[in-house]
């Protein structure tokens, strides 16, 4: 998904509770970083869905520089 936003206000318009609030997450895939922003939601069923949006990918150690 590429913008989290949009989907965020509609849940919240309908006063859908989230069960992650919107966080931002590095995961190491090898030597490379991948970052998401992400959430998640139970559906009316108790699934639970993680939405994410793709912040890019670099070397170790790139995102602190």
């Amino acid at each position: 998904m590429a913008d989290l936003d949009p989907i965020l206000a509609e849940l919240r318009a309908h006063g859908v509770p989230l069960f992650m609030e919107p966080e931002t997450r590095w995961y190491r895939i090898d030597e490379e970083e991948a970052g998401v922003r992400q959430f998640l939601v139970t559906d009316p069923d108790g699934y639970l869905l993680r939405f994410q949006q793709p912040l890019g990918r670099g070397p170790l150690g790139s995102r602190d520089a």
